[in-house]
């Protein structure tokens, strides 16, 4: 998979170019943060945008869904060539996020604090999480892993904050996974062993020809991680 881009919105026809457009099996991932993406005077949110932005308590999280809608819109307009104005975003039954008007393109968004991240796949589905670093995830462990998941991590004598550093890269691993599948919370995190070698398993979509790609990296003061399946599951 290629590194994730940094993107502002002057630089993002430059950096996609760069990059090129996303293919099978390798998405286009970029991340932003809110104080460049915060919609200007010049360039209003979409009216979808802004009616849901109202039921949002409080400002600064008006600000962050605006800011992340913009760099999706944004980000599909210029992969797939058209107004980001135009895009069409609507939800499945369970949430996940699709494009009617662009059945070729899957995507997914995430955000944490000020940092956004959005990835885009052509001809199959992508899940992306975003999540700052410096958390203290031993308290989650439990709630997260499988049994061979933390006897990995005892086996490599992680303690303190290098088992914080890995289950945080883990957690979003998971919350990716779960994200391309768009399943909800139909599959708890600790029931989903990502290991091939794990008894407890994944799911897969029914017409996954391939297991997935999984990929993580590291930002500044934030893990990024993205699972890709080649082909698309019925919505």
């Amino acid at each position: 998979m290629r590194t994730p881009l940094r993107l502002t919105p002057g630089d993002l026809g430059r950096a996609l170019a760069r990059a090129g457009v996303p293919g099978p099996g390798c998405p286009l991932v970029v991340y932003g943060h809110v104080t460049d993406w915060t919609p200007a005077p010049a360039e209003p949110p979409h009216p979808d945008d802004l009616a849901r932005s109202r039921a949002l308590r409080g400002a600064p999280l008006r600000h962050r869904f605006l800011a992340s809608r913009l760099l999706l819109r944004r980000t599909l307009g210029a992969v797939s060539g058209r107004d980001p104005g135009t895009v069409t975003l609507a939800r499945t039954a369970l949430g996940r996020p699709y494009a009617p008007d662009l059945p070729e393109l899957d995507f997914s968004l995430s955000h944490t604090g000020p940092l956004m991240a959005v990835a885009v796949l052509r001809g199959g589905r992508v899940g992306v999480d975003v999540e700052r670093t410096g958390r203290a995830m031993t308290t989650l462990e439990h709630r997260m892993c499988t049994p061979h998941e933390r006897a990995a991590l005892d086996a490599r004598g992680l303690r303190g904050a290098a088992r914080d550093r890995e289950l945080l890269r883990l957690w979003t691993l998971k919350e990716a996974y779960v994200k391309a599948l768009g399943t909800g919370l139909r599959h708890p995190l600790r029931r989903l062993g990502l290991d091939p070698a794990d008894p407890a398993g994944h799911p897969a979509p029914p017409d996954a020809p391939h297991p997935p790609a999984t990929a993580s990296y590291a930002l500044p003061g934030a893990w990024v991680s993205v699972v890709v399946f080649e082909r698309h599951s019925s919505r």
